[in-house]
Order: C-alpha cells, then sequence, then structure tokens
C-alpha cells in the first residue's frame, strides 16, 4: 500500500525524534517546523503504525490522510451509511424486480385456472423474480404447444411489478359440443379448395364458388329426395379468399422502439437538474418512477428510477423502397390474421400514388384458408322425422 499520511508530533526537543526516525530506519519527507515542540512531516502510513508501537514520548498525530488510506479510512468511518446506501439499492432492486400480481383476462374461470397452474409449473408466479422477454416467450410457446386444444392464443405483458396474461380460447363447434344437429356452412364468399368431411352429406365439391351461408356439408340425411334423418356435420373447409389491403406510408420514416433492455438507477433532482447514480443509456424512456425522498417546498428529490433503451430508426424512402416496404406492411396485416394451416397464395398491387410526401397502394391478396362455420339443421324437420318414426 503506497499510502501514506501527514502527522504532527509534539514534544520536547522535536529534532531528536527526526534522529529517532533514522534510527527505526523510517524515511519522512516535506518536514515543517511549527514552533520549537512541534514539527509536521509525511512518512508511510505503514511506517506510522510501527512508529505508534514504538514511540512512548512524543505526541504523534495524523493531520491528512493521502492516497488509499484517505478512501479506507473515509469508508470505515462512514461504514453505516454506505451499507445504508448499498443496502437500499439492492433492495431496491430486488423489489422492482419482483412479480406482486398476476391478472389473467379470461372470462371463464377453468381457463384462468388452466392458465394460472400452467404458469406456476414453469417458473411464474407472484413473489418471484420477473423473466426476461425471451423467457416468456420460450414459456408461451411450451404451454400453448401443451395445451393446443384449448388455447388458441397466448401474450403475458409486464407492467412493472404486475403481469397481464392476455388468452384466446381454442374456437371450438359449440353445435357438436351442445349435441345439436347442424350443417358446415360457408363463413365467408370463396372459392372451395379443399373438403375434409368426417360425418354428413358433402353437397359441394372443389373449385365451387360458395357464398357466406352457403351450406358446403349437410347435417340432412337424405334419400330419395326426402330428409330421413339429420346429424350434427362434421369436417373442415379451406377456400381462396380474397382481400383488398390499404396502405398509407410516409417516405420520411422514424420510429422509436422499445427494446427488452432495461437499467435502475438512483436520480437526485436538485433545483431543475437531474443527477445520475449510473450511467443512463443512450436512448432510453422512463418506465417506472419511485419516490424515496422529497421535499414540497424546496425543490430537491431523491427517486429510483427504471429505464427502459430504445433506438431510433430514420430512414428516407426512394419510391422502389416504399413500395416494397408498404406491400411488406400488408402482408405482415395478412399474415398475422391466418392460422398455421392458412396462408398468402398470391398477391397483387392495384394501384398506388404520391401525395404529401406519402405512398398510399392498395393491394389485391389471394389466401388460402379456413371458412367453417356451422348453422342448425331445421328443427321442424327433425320434428317430422321423429312423429313419423
Amino acid at each position: 500500500m503506497n499510502s501514506f499520511v501527514t502527522i504532527s508530533v509534539s514534544g520536547p526537543n522535536p529534532k531528536l525524534f527526526l534522529k529517532r526516525l533514522l534510527f527505526y530506519n523510517i524515511s519522512f519527507s516535506k518536514c515543517k517546523v511549527i514552533n520549537k515542540n512541534k514539527i509536521i512531516l509525511d512518512i508511510l502510513y505503514n511506517d506510522f503504525l510501527k512508529l505508534k508501537e514504538k514511540n512512548h514520548v512524543y505526541e504523534v498525530q495524523i493531520v491528512k490522510e493521502h492516497g488509499l488510506y484517505r478512501y479506507i479510512h473515509f469508508i470505515k468511518k462512514n461504514i453505516y451509511f454506505f451499507i445504508g446506501i448499498l443496502s437500499s439499492i439492492l433492495l431496491l432492486f430486488i423489489i422492482s424486480n419482483i412479480i406482486f400480481d398476476i391478472e389473467i383476462v379470461h372470462n371463464d374461470k377453468e381457463i384462468r385456472t388452466l392458465v394460472r397452474n400452467e404458469l406456476e409449473k414453469n417458473g411464474i408466479d407472484v413473489l418471484k423474480i420477473a423473466t426476461s422477454y425471451e423467457t416468456r416467450s420460450k414459456i408461451i410457446e411450451k404451454i400453448m404447444e401443451e395445451n393446443k386444444n384449448y388455447i388458441e392464443w397466448m401474450e403475458i405483458e409486464r407492467k412493472g411489478s404486475k403481469y397481464i396474461v392476455k388468452v384466446t380460447e381454442k374456437k371450438k363447434n359449440e353445435l357438436e359440443e351442445n349435441g345439436v344437429n347442424g350443417h358446415i356452412v360457408a363463413k365467408k364468399d370463396g372459392i372451395i379448395k379443399k373438403i375434409i368431411a368426417e360425418d354428413g352429406e358433402i353437397i359441394k365439391k372443389k373449385n365451387d364458388y360458395v357464398r357466406k351461408g352457403d351450406i358446403i356439408i349437410s347435417g340432412d340425411i337424405i334419400k330419395d329426395d326426402v330428409v330421413k334423418g339429420q346429424v350434427s356435420a362434421k369436417g373442415k373447409i379451406y377456400a381462396e379468399t380474397w382481400y383488398n389491403v390499404r396502405v398509407s406510408l410516409p417516405l420520411t420514416y422514424e420510429e422509436t422502439r422499445y427494446l427488452d433492455k432495461t437499467k435502475n438507477n438512483i436520480v437526485t433532482y436538485l433545483f431543475g437538474k437531474r443527477y445520475y447514480l449510473f450511467k443512463n443509456y443512450n436512448s432510453s424512456v422512463e418506465e417506472k418512477k419511485m419516490l424515496l425522498l422529497g421535499e414540497k417546498i424546496f425543490p430537491f428529490q431523491i427517486y429510483f428510477q427504471k429505464q427502459r433503451k430504445t433506438e431510433t430508426i430514420r430512414r428516407k424512402f426512394t419510391e422502389s423502397e416504399a413500395i416494397k416496404e408498404a406491400e411488406s406492411l400488408a402482408d405482415k396485416k395478412i399474415q398475422s390474421s391466418l392460422d398455421t394451416d392458412e396462408y398468402i397464395i398470391s398477391k397483387k398491387t392495384l394501384n398506388f400514388n404520391i401525395k404529401d410526401s406519402k405512398i398510399e397502394l392498395v393491394i389485391f391478396f389471394k389466401v388460402y384458408e379456413d371458412i367453417t362455420d356451422f348453422a342448425e339443421t331445421d328443427k321442424k324437420i327433425n320434428d317430422n322425422i321423429n312423429q313419423t318414426t
């Protein structure tokens, strides 16, 4: 340790003290005579400790610390203050990353219970440390895969110390579940591309054009042009459907993206200026703020701040780039509404124009999608069949 201290030596004939230092093989520097009974000089801190053991005549005191010892002495002197500060920061960090509440947004109690149990099984629960966005995404994929018969879509959004879980239940054939006889009909206009029939009579064929509500698989059992019975038709219908998507895109594009990286900081606010304990991101937004110490009259505050890193994307499109980007946005819009067994067949830009530094496009899509819907059979026919029977 190359630390040294400035000491004062008081006593009769302090020059004799200097000779003792040489005898003890202790070097010194910057010796200054204050009066005939007092001198001041610099020596190494380790030599000072050695001198304290051997000196019994002169009064030796530290006047000033230098080097590393100065900081060590300062920390030791204020050890409880530093322990308090570090403990507070650690406590704030832990509290800010603990989940205190999980809200599952769904009307069905059974679905809420299912999701909560699955979350607990995968380590997401109250009073536990919050997981990263990537970890939550993997957990969502796992839960959806293991419960694909019940869950259509799922999202976990973190808001401070709370998770908001949004769930969409898998759509089911209510008529079939309730034991009601029914037809499979077209949910929208389209050209039939595939018919998967498990029960019922197929009355349409591939490449037939159908309108919304047209019966494709009938629940009526017909013999000799007479309905002899009724069942609940089962199956799936895939068809070519059509969409016109309008996209408006500015030629000068600027977007602020919120990244998954966060940082906790302690901020001191004084006279309109903010002083940060740790270095901030170059670009960030304040996501959470918790007041630790504040004064209403005097403009002074100390508060905990959670920052989320951001990045700003600035871009100026050429005409061809803008068309390509707008087509990509339209494509994503269509894709977001499709299931894994549905896809875009083709697309074509019908027209575009540039006005007020914006480009506007209308894009025509042909889509292969499930148009299966259900409609109850005529109860009067079923009643007549029962009466005849």
